[in-house]
């Protein structure tokens, strides 16, 4: 079992505000559109149980809601998670992992 702490700022010593403890990662991943077009392949750079850091190979703009498939160790089929865009800077994206099937939106 992983047990993810919430790190402190290095400047003041406070905790962190964010809802979910981050884990710095490797994983390689692909976003997917809904209407399952490859987007972009991509990294993760950090996660947490509600979300996680994506750096994506090509500059691409995500629409608001697509899905992300972890790649698995092992030759396993990958893991794939409905996600939603929080925030995107060029090549950075922030998401956030949902629930259930998600539409397409325009």
């Amino acid at each position: 079992m992983i047990v993810l702490k919430k790190p402190r700022d290095p400047v003041d010593g406070a905790p962190d505000a964010r809802r979910y403890a981050r884990a710095k990662t490797a994983r390689k991943a692909s976003v997917w559109s809904l209407d399952d077009r490859l987007l972009s392949r991509a990294n993760m750079v950090d996660m947490s149980a509600g979300g996680a850091c994506l750096e994506l190979a090509t500059e691409t703009a995500l629409p608001p809601h697509f899905t992300v498939r972890f790649e698995r160790r092992s030759g396993m089929k990958a893991h794939v998670v409905n996600c939603q865009l929080v925030w995107q800077h060029e090549v950075i994206a922030g998401v956030r992992f949902c629930e259930g099937p998600l539409t397409a939106t325009s």
